[in-house]
């Protein structure tokens, strides 16, 4: 049996267990995050890696400073560290613990803040008044060209189709732009 050493701290048998919680760089990851008290916790009682996740999840956790739940941040923490593992497998440079930890922070409570938010969609499009037009523009901007499109519809109170048209725009500087371009002199 070839056994591997971590790729992090290259001292010891790389596991799920060892990798995500035991490895001195992962240890100082949860220290920074103040949540190594939880994972020591749970590390008392010899279980894999795999198990320790199962553990996690089903305590759950109430809220830290960033108004989650440890449980989340460990969670996006275990995912966060195990990327990190790729990089240095792949040969690419990983962040110092404590940068590590403030990524964690930031992409968990991102995440959590973002899922929060309700976003209302346009509710369809909406008939003009008898006797006036409705006309619906949009643009598009493609980053890495610098160009972008733009586009108009116009449609009479009733929804019938009056014209149309679009435009390629070789010189652009981000989609708003682009939608401006759409709108009528």
């Amino acid at each position: 049996m070839n056994i591997v050493n971590c790729p992090v701290c290259k001292t010891e048998a790389e596991d799920i267990r060892h990798i995500l919680f035991s490895c001195s760089h992962a240890r100082e990851v949860w220290s920074a995050l103040d949540v190594w008290p939880h994972i020591e916790k749970l590390l008392i009682i010899d279980r894999s890696g795999s198990v320790l996740i199962q553990e996690i999840i089903r305590r759950g956790g109430e809220d830290t400073e960033l108004k989650i739940g440890w449980t989340k941040l460990i969670l996006t923490g275990c995912w966060y560290i195990w990327w990190q593992r790729r990089q240095l497998v792949h040969g690419e440079d990983i962040q110092n613990p404590s940068r590590s930890a403030m990524s964690i922070a930031a992409i968990t409570a991102n995440y959590f803040t973002a899922a929060k938010k309700v976003v209302v969609i346009n509710q369809g499009w909406r008939k003009p008044s008898k006797g006036y037009l409705m006309i619906n523009i949009d643009g598009a901007f493609d980053e890495t060209k610098g160009s972008g499109s733009s586009g108009a519809v116009i449609r009479d109170s009733g929804g019938a189709f009056i014209v149309a048209f679009h435009s390629f725009i070789p010189h652009v500087l981000d989609a708003a732009s682009s939608e401006a371009a759409a709108c009528p002199s």
